[in-house]
């Protein structure tokens, strides 16, 4: 071997060493911590339904549902200037809705209130057993200014209607008395 062929080797090496310690010491590129990323967040929608069961889900589900379905029975009472009543039937699984089909503060509802899809009765349900609200058998109403009534004096709510879901979880929203506000 001749010396300049060493020279140029053990160059050569001196530099592959310095560009192999140059690229070590700048750490992850963006590609490389995007796929991290991407990955992890895969991970954990695959994961974390398993984590936390499904029945979790579809109670906090049907609260959001009875909670925004309830709002929605309170500005059909302002809209149409009736009277929109709120049912729960005895095994706290549903919840219906009608409405009052003469004005005036005391007219019973008896007509069934049409859902914002066209659905006609207007009904909630839990998909699945085990999601139940309390106080089952619970009936109110909402007069012609949105304010929550008994439906079986005709008084308004002088107290915080609270309606809580059970299930795998627990959500309780309450409706004010003077308003009407709807919120957990």
């Amino acid at each position: 071997m001749s010396p300049l062929r060493n020279v140029r080797q053990k160059g050569e090496c001196r530099r592959m060493s310095t560009v192999a310690l140059r690229l070590s010491d700048r750490g992850f590129t963006m590609v490389e911590l995007v796929v991290v990323m991407i990955l992890v967040g895969i991970l954990a929608v695959v994961a974390m339904p398993k984590m936390a069961g499904v029945n979790f889900y579809n109670t906090v589900g049907f609260a959001d549902r009875v909670m925004a379905s309830i709002r929605y029975a309170q500005k059909q009472a302002i809209a149409k200037r009736r009277n929109v009543c709120v049912s729960i039937n005895a095994t706290g699984s549903l919840v219906s809705f009608t409405f009052a089909s003469a004005a005036g503060s005391a007219a019973p509802c008896n007509t069934n209130l049409t859902g914002p899809a066209g659905q006609n009765p207007y009904t909630v349900a839990a998909e699945r057993t085990g999601a139940v609200i309390a106080p089952v058998s619970l009936v109110f109403g909402f007069d012609a200014l949105g304010r929550p009534f008994n439906t079986a004096t005709f008084v308004p709510l002088s107290a915080v209607q609270a309606i809580t879901i059970t299930g795998d979880t627990a959500k309780t929203f309450s409706v004010e008395p003077e308003t009407g506000y709807v919120h957990t």
